[in-house]
């Protein structure tokens, strides 16, 4: 009993203290605890150097990954300053990882806020090892949250949108993700106008990509929401996203001058950060060899080989540096300068740059549109796309996609009537088609242009070719040239002929050169119809009810 009052009297004097913002054991690297327990900056340059130089940077590539290979590739550790052992306190440079940039980026403390219960013990569950278990929870759920409590190296803001912006990389529904590699621009804005769900992209194996959207096998619906080819639409936003940087040319190619310069000089200062240290280490190293008494042999020989490391080490650190200043030096060339502006200045001919990545494209993409909203249509060619803009404008365009039949067509009965109207003008296949490329008419799958053979099949629908009408003495009651029923169901007469074959309606073959006559009542005529609607819908799992066809009555 004794005990348990003990626990709850520490239990709410550290609370108590929490509450009070004087609850610390230690603090993450960029800080120092000074003798009187205040919180200040460290005081070396170079670790709060470091330090500031991370945020900036991920502000910049806004993904823990890229910052993290950007400081690999740089060459750029990280302050440690150990909490206990033999140099404990003492300033350590470690490799950057992963999960220490992620626990910095989402650390509150940077942005000078005290906080405690960011990770509350769950008495209820344990690890296997018999470690308490600590989830994260929200900030609402914090037990202490004190902001201004001491020196920061980012505001508020700031680190609320770092947060914002980690969540947004994560590969989860309803998050934009992280831009890959892959040609299709738009994973992770783009929006399926009739759910409001993101349409996920794939890629067939010529590489062309194609956006779907996935409602129906997440919840285990039948389709309502249709994809479209990532081609047309991906050149619909490249342009008027182009079309939006024109304007500001010059200022991004003054500004791309300026930020390649910056980054220079804060790498060449850096690098001068680590010369100073190295010559520092090297001279504290000879001061004690020449303060040791040379009696003490082995205490000089110890202090001899770390002079020579130090040595050893200063003379690496120079080396690296002159390469460093060799492959990119501090003040940008002539040449340099004048490539830069012309490729800024040039903003189309930067974006189809062979060394432009379809990463790099979708991050300049990002940063001008929040989302593309997109409503597709079975039933027709023409899709209507929304883009909303950074800063809250929105614009208003139509794009035309690839379709797989003529009767997804939004404008398959004009098509089908001026075919008709310049056939019985007297004109051949040939002729029809060159007016209707003239005309702006576009067959299904926006594979080419109309040709001979493709009028060709369109005249056979409205029967204006072919022998069918010399043998209507063929034809029963109820019966149809096959072709004839196609037109009526606004169907392709392939698809009929399959039905047919599989034996889902009545028909038979004629001699006239595999010319087919099937039958088909009115209840047979709206059984098709029907039929043809969830094909269209793209349910390939159809009813008994609907395949089935209809007894046919006996002749008399």
């Amino acid at each position: 009993m004794e005990l348990h009052i003990m626990r709850n009297r520490l239990q709410r004097g550290r609370d108590h203290k929490a509450q009070a913002g004087k609850l610390l054991y230690a603090v993450p690297f960029g800080y120092v605890i000074l003798p009187n327990d205040e919180i200040a900056f460290d005081p070396d340059e170079q670790a709060r150097g470091v330090v500031q130089l991370i945020f900036d940077k991920f502000a910049e590539i806004r993904t823990i990954y890229g910052l993290f290979h950007w400081l690999i590739q740089h060459d750029i550790q990280l302050p440690i300053r150990p909490n206990g052992g033999a140099n404990k306190g003492q300033l350590e440079w470690h490799r950057p990882s992963i999960c220490t940039l992620a626990q910095t980026l989402r650390h509150p403390f940077y942005a000078g806020a005290y906080t405690d219960g960011r990770r509350p013990t769950d008495p209820k569950r344990k690890f296997s090892s018999g470690k308490s278990y600590k989830p994260w929870v929200p900030m609402e759920q914090w037990k202490v949250l004190i902001k201004d409590h001491h020196p920061a190296y980012i505001s508020w803001d700031q680190y609320l949108n770092n947060r914002k912006q980690i969540e947004q990389n994560r590969n989860e529904p309803g998050s934009s993700g992280v831009p890959r590699k892959g040609a299709a621009l738009l994973p992770g804005i783009l929006v399926c106008g009739n759910c409001g769900r993101h349409m996920q992209a794939s890629y067939h194996a010529s590489g062309m990509g194609h956006y779907a959207c996935n409602r129906q096998y997440v919840e285990g619906t039948e389709p309502r929401c249709y994809g479209l080819a990532a081609k047309s639409l991906d050149e619909l936003v490249a342009q008027q996203v182009l079309r939006a940087l024109e304007p500001a040319a010059l200022e991004l190619s003054i500004k791309a001058r300026a930020d390649v310069e910056h980054e220079r000089q804060r790498l060449d200062q850096h690098w001068q950060q680590r010369l100073k240290r190295a010559r520092y280490d090297a001279e504290l190293a000879e001061r004690r060899y020449q303060e040791v008494d040379p009696a003490h042999r082995l205490v000089a020989a110890t202090l001899e080989k770390r002079w020579e490391e130090t040595l050893n080490q200063q003379r690496q650190v120079q080396e690296e540096y002159e390469r460093f200043v060799r492959a990119k030096p501090v003040q940008l060339s002539a040449d340099e300068q004048t490539r830069i502006t012309a490729l800024a200045s040039d903003i189309p001919a930067l974006w189809n740059a062979p060394a432009t990545t379809n990463a790099d494209r979708k991050q300049i993409l990002r940063c001008l549109v929040e989302r593309v909203v997109v409503h597709v249509r079975c039933d027709s060619e023409y899709v209507d796309t929304t883009i909303h803009w950074a800063g809250g404008f929105e614009s208003q365009h139509e794009i035309v996609r690839a379709v797989g039949t003529y009767a997804q067509l939004r404008d398959f009965d004009a098509l089908m009537n001026r075919v008709v109207e310049l056939r019985e003008a007297g004109h051949a296949a040939p002729e029809i088609a060159r007016r209707l490329n003239a005309e702006g008419f576009s067959p299904p799958k926006r594979r080419g242009e109309f040709t001979s053979p493709v009028v060709y099949q369109l005249l056979k629908r409205r029967g204006l070719i072919g022998d069918e009408r010399s043998h209507d003495e063929l034809v029963g009651k109820n019966e149809w040239w096959l072709t004839d029923l196609a037109r009526k169901l606004t169907m392709s007469h392939l698809k009929l002929r399959d039905w047919a074959v599989r034996g889902w309606l009545h028909g038979r073959k004629t001699p006239l050169q595999g010319r087919w006559i099937v039958w088909a009542d009115k209840d047979e005529v709206r059984r098709l119809r029907k039929l043809l609607a969830d094909s269209r819908r793209g349910v390939n799992t159809y009813t008994s009810e609907l395949k089935t066809p209809k007894k046919r009555p006996v002749a008399k």
